[in-house]
């Protein structure tokens, strides 16, 4: 016997999903984790996939790990969004400051160091801060930045 999918009745399915759906906690996972320790262990498994596939194809980059910013649609979806990340924490100072600190330490050549900050002018910082200002950028920041770096680099 077949199940059809054709056959089951939606809005009891509907109300059975309802009654079997939790709330979502992002506050912690089951390990007690805090969302932000969830999103930095998730952006660290991201980066060593990249590494990993990196490693199989034989060949690891070396430094600068991006020369250039690559010239096609998805990679400015990558562009915009990382950006976006950093100038909503951290202000364009210190976003051109991290920007800066990534060509000195070999992650970007001057070409896209340069490329990604006339991207970044792009983006409004009003109105983006609370009483506090933009905060520093932290390790997790940093790391989040390598990601987005090898995501462009691989494409």
């Amino acid at each position: 016997m077949t199940i059809e999918p054709a056959d089951y009745d939606l809005r009891e399915s509907r109300r059975m999903a309802d009654e079997d759906e939790q709330p979502l906690d992002l506050s912690a996972g089951g390990d007690g984790e805090t969302a932000a320790e969830l999103h930095r262990l998730g952006r660290r498994e991201e980066l060593l996939k990249l590494q990993t596939k990196l490693l199989a194809s034989g060949s690891l980059p070396e430094k600068p790990y991006l020369t250039s910013l690559p010239n096609r649609y998805g990679a400015e979806v990558i562009v915009f969004e990382w950006l976006d990340l950093l100038v909503e924490k951290a202000g364009f100072e210190n976003t051109g400051n991290a920007l800066s600190y990534y060509e000195d330490v070999g992650w970007l050549s001057e070409a896209a160091h340069e490329s990604l900050r006339s991207y970044m002018y792009g983006f409004s910082e009003a109105d983006r801060f609370g009483a506090a200002g933009p905060a520093d950028l932290d390790t997790n920041d940093h790391v989040s930045s390598l990601v987005y770096i090898a995501q462009l680099a691989s494409l």
